[in-house]
């Protein structure tokens, strides 16, 4: 009776064992998808700002040509 029940106890140890590595992963894995929404949100944000900046240049540059064709235009060219 007493192997059987040390077998029994052997079982139940790998099953925990079992689970609690099973329960890591998940975690690990849970750890690495909340990482690569966190890169990714960062990545998007950091195109969004260079995308505004360039706009911004664009802006300023077709504020300028304007402002040289009125002044050209107004000196009679």
């Amino acid at each position: 009776m007493h192997t059987m029940h040390t077998m029994h106890t052997m079982e139940w140890s790998v099953m925990y064992a079992m689970e609690q590595l099973v329960s890591e992963r998940s975690r690990s894995n849970l750890e690495q998808a909340e990482q690569l929404r966190y890169e990714r949100r960062v990545r998007a944000l950091r195109r969004a700002r260079r995308l505004e900046h360039k706009a911004e240049r664009r802006m300023l540059e077709a504020r300028r040509r304007t402002a040289d064709l009125r002044s050209a235009d107004s000196a009679g060219y």
